[in-house]
């Protein structure tokens, strides 16, 4: 059964194409660009009764892709840039299946700001789902 610990490790070092930076807990400051990382890891598990175990639990954490910092470079790149980042991780989340967990994966996907140290960065936020 995977661990807490396995299912964040293993999420946070997916081979994402174009990223090269992986930190292993959410940054106070970036230096590298693109970076990655996974935080707000939560779980659920059904209910453990005398007939059932309560099958696999339920993993999920929010996989970052942060991209550019905003105001650096122009808009129109930055947001190309990121769109293509949406495809590099969605690639590398259907190549992870039964890597990151023992059974599927799925995910949400969305382009937003994220703040690390008082910096702004143009990021993908990925809510990754996993089961067993």
């Amino acid at each position: 059964m995977t661990t807490y610990a396995n299912f964040v490790k293993n999420l946070g070092d997916l081979a994402i194409s174009d990223v090269y930076y992986k930190l292993d807990e959410p940054p106070v400051m970036l230096n590298d660009l693109p970076a990655q990382w996974v935080q707000f890891p939560t779980g659920a598990e059904g209910a453990m009764t005398f007939d059932a175990h309560g099958g696999w639990p339920t993993f999920t954490a929010q996989l970052i892709v942060a991209y550019e910092a905003i105001g650096q470079g122009s808009q129109k790149a930055n947001f190309a840039g990121t769109v293509g980042m949406m495809d590099n991780v969605s690639n590398a989340l259907r190549a992870a299946v039964g890597t990151v967990v023992k059974g599927k994966l799925t995910w949400i996907m969305r382009i937003a700001e994220v703040l690390v140290g008082e910096i702004s960065y143009w990021a993908v936020i990925t809510e990754v789902t996993g089961h067993g």
